[in-house]
């Protein structure tokens, strides 16, 4: 039988996770989740680019998204997403915006690519999941990432690099570099 004393402890539990899932919502992204899908892919991606500005994310002149994208922003991150002039956004892109995304002028992103700020602590052998640890991703001016690429927390990707379709990425990428593989390995050095 509940009491009424259970019934309050539960509308109190109830209230305190409502209150900490609002300050998670980053209710910006989440009108950027739902109004970058209401355009077909493949058209308006300059309108596409305006409504995500609308909702708070920096877009620079030029740019287009070529289909939305998903933006997301774990417990305790602070959403802050700058992409930069003349970018070419492909479809499906998933932005962990936990820590700051940084996107230079001139980059293009093919298709199904992660960025990823947020990884977690090795725990305890009752959870190895620990923390979550958040750190920035940033993308130098005129790199490439091809289709399938995954970019862990914590990487920058220099000027004028290209990463291989496929790559996970573990650590930084020097500019004017190819690399490619499980995890990203430097490939060959690229012209200036």
């Amino acid at each position: 039988m509940t009491t009424a004393g259970d019934h309050k402890l539960r509308i109190g539990y109830f209230a305190r996770v409502l209150r900490e899932e609002a300050t998670v919502a980053q209710p910006l992204l989440w009108l950027a989740n739902v109004l970058g899908r209401l355009l077909p892919t493949g058209t308006g991606p300059r309108f596409r680019a305006r409504i995500y500005r609308a909702c708070g994310i920096h877009v620079g002149s030029g740019t287009s998204f070529h289909g939305p994208a998903t933006f997301i922003c774990y417990r305790g991150g602070k959403a802050k997403i700058v992409v930069g002039d003349r970018c070419r956004l492909n479809s499906p892109l998933y932005l962990d915006a936990s820590a700051p995304i940084t996107i230079g002028n001139g980059v293009a992103i093919g298709h199904h690519v992660m960025i990823v700020t947020t990884g977690h602590e090795i725990g305890s052998p009752e959870m190895r999941s620990g923390r979550h640890l958040h750190e920035p991703v940033t993308i130098g001016d005129g790199a490439w990432i091809a289709a399938n690429v995954t970019l862990l927390p914590g990487v920058t990707i220099g000027r004028g690099a290209v990463v291989a379709a496929g790559a996970v990425v573990t650590k930084d990428v020097p500019e004017n570099t190819l690399v490619g593989g499980v995890p990203a390995r430097i490939l060959r050095k690229l012209p200036d």
